[in-house]
């Protein structure tokens, strides 16, 4: 997967190999390194300096010199992001859009597009965020690990260093595909979505994908605050305000001045101070609590909920001229069962990041974890899944991660999901275990109920109990 363009380049390029120079000519050039005629010593390998014109302005580069298969020599700079993206990545950009069509999918481009409106990919290699970005990228690593279908399926994945925000599945290109549109626009966003799928994250990528990226990012979540204390860290307040207030105080509105104020689970907001969250939304202006004074700021808001906030109109709770004015843009996260094998993807690139993190070589998960993975309904979404794999890091010593060391508590619906969909008699015996330990605590060692839970007979049940020695056969 090429998340970085190359474009041709035949400049004559002066290569500095020790004490020794030597003149060659570039064939192509990335981001990454530079591809150059093989038409020099053997004896020169290694670390190089690389000088070449960029635009008629002279460059000077450190990189490594490396040979391929094919014999092809190539240059791979070790630089800085910021100098990549000073030098190579404004050349790039200026050819790009000189060229008038993305170079990844051919599709035309204006000089204004930040990203290919086809596509989706990158234009702008000028930021040293853009080549961070790329650099800290590692789905090449997690795609050797994959199947053929999901390495199908993942040529299309959103570029971001997060993997929380992976997604290979159509509802959740739809998500990164709005996320880009409401980048470019001003307007109050509203994300819904169940409490783990990454409103958070996904209210951030609209705010570094925006005009306001390089000012700040402001969360407040309104269900963990005191009701009696929102007002206040919303507005500011005055000194002797209340009881306390012993200095004026700005609000988070005012911190986030020229930037985005996300407001986390909107639906608790108390009723009350809806009203003045609504009229900052009209005029941008507001006062501190116990303050006289009209003020304003230039602050974007982006909203998050996990309630039916139509539900709440209904029963009074919250109001309905703040939804409409909210929800002028809306985003619906999916939750994580709803996206296929993006489960398992990013399962196989948490136990690679958390086993590298505490220094442990764990080679991937079994196939009956990753069965196991899939199936799951995983109601706490992304930070469960999270949790899950990093407990089952922490405490396994083997090469790969097994069903039995995720610390997943199966409920009946899953249970049913898993004997119907998997057939329990296909797998390896400890996860037969398993659920059959699970079937057994969840019925109290009802054979009945065990035996529809997991989808086999009673005397089959009967059978595996004593095989696997677990609790006492309790005759019902």
């Amino acid at each position: 997967m090429r998340i970085s363009p190359r474009i041709s380049f035949t400049e004559n390029i002066i290569l500095q190999c020790g004490n020794e120079a030597f003149e060659t000519k570039g064939i192509d050039l990335s981001l990454q390194g530079v591809k150059v005629e093989n038409n020099y010593p053997e004896h020169c390998k290694g670390e190089v300096k690389v000088s070449f014109e960029l635009g008629n302005q002279p460059v000077t580069l450190r990189g490594q010199l490396y040979r391929n298969e094919k014999k092809d020599m190539v240059i791979v700079f070790k630089e800085s992001p910021e100098k990549i993206a000073e030098t190579v990545g404004k050349y790039i950009t200026n050819k790009i859009y000189e060229s008038g069509h993305c170079p990844f999918c051919e599709y035309p481009i204006e000089k204004t597009d930040r990203y290919c409106p086809k596509c989706g990919m990158y234009l702008d290699f000028s930021s040293s965020n853009v080549i961070k970005v790329i650099n800290d990228f590692k789905l090449g690593k997690i795609i050797e690990q994959l199947t053929e279908k999901e390495k199908e399926s993942i040529v299309e994945t959103e570029i971001s260093s997060n993997m929380e925000m992976i997604g290979t599945n159509e509802k959740m290109k739809e998500v990164f595909y709005l996320i880009r549109k409401y980048a470019a626009t001003d307007y109050p966003v509203l994300i819904i979505g169940e409490t783990g799928t990454g409103k958070e994250l996904t209210a951030r990528a609209i705010h570094q994908k925006s005009s306001r990226a390089n000012k700040r990012f402001v969360v407040v979540n309104c269900a963990s605050i005191p009701s009696e204390l929102l007002e206040a860290e919303l507005f500011g307040y005055e000194k002797g305000a209340f009881t306390g207030a012993d200095r004026r105080k700005p609000g988070k509105i005012e911190f986030a001045d020229g930037g985005t104020l996300f407001l986390d689970e909107i639906g608790d907001m108390p009723y009350n101070l809806q009203a003045k969250l609504l009229r900052f939304l009209q005029e941008y202006t507001f006062e501190r609590l116990g303050g006289t004074e009209t003020l304003t700021a230039n602050v974007r808001i982006i909203a998050a909920t996990n309630v039916n906030l139509k539900k709440a109109i209904e029963e009074g709770k919250f109001r309905e001229d703040l939804y409409y004015r909210l929800s002028v843009l809306t985003i619906n996260l999916p939750p994580l069962r709803e996206r296929g094998e993006d489960v398992v993807i990013m399962a196989k690139y948490f136990v690679d990041r958390y086993s590298k993190e505490i220094g442990k070589n764990i080679k991937g998960l079994t196939k009956d974890a990753i069965d196991l993975i899939r199936t799951y309904s995983w109601p706490g979404n992304v930070r469960e899944l999270i949790n899950v794999i990093r407990k089952a890091v922490v405490l396994t010593d083997k090469e790969y991660i097994d069903a039995e060391d995720l610390d997943i508590k199966i409920d009946s619906a899953d249970m049913e999901n898993i004997s119907n969909i998997l057939d329990i008699r296909k797998h390896t015996e400890r996860l037969e275990k398993k659920l059959l330990k699970e079937a057994f605590i969840r019925t109290r060692g009802n054979i009945t109920k065990m035996a529809k839970l997991l989808g086999i007979s009673r005397p089959k049940v009967y059978k595996l109990l004593e095989k696997h020695n677990v609790g006492e056969i309790h005759l019902k």
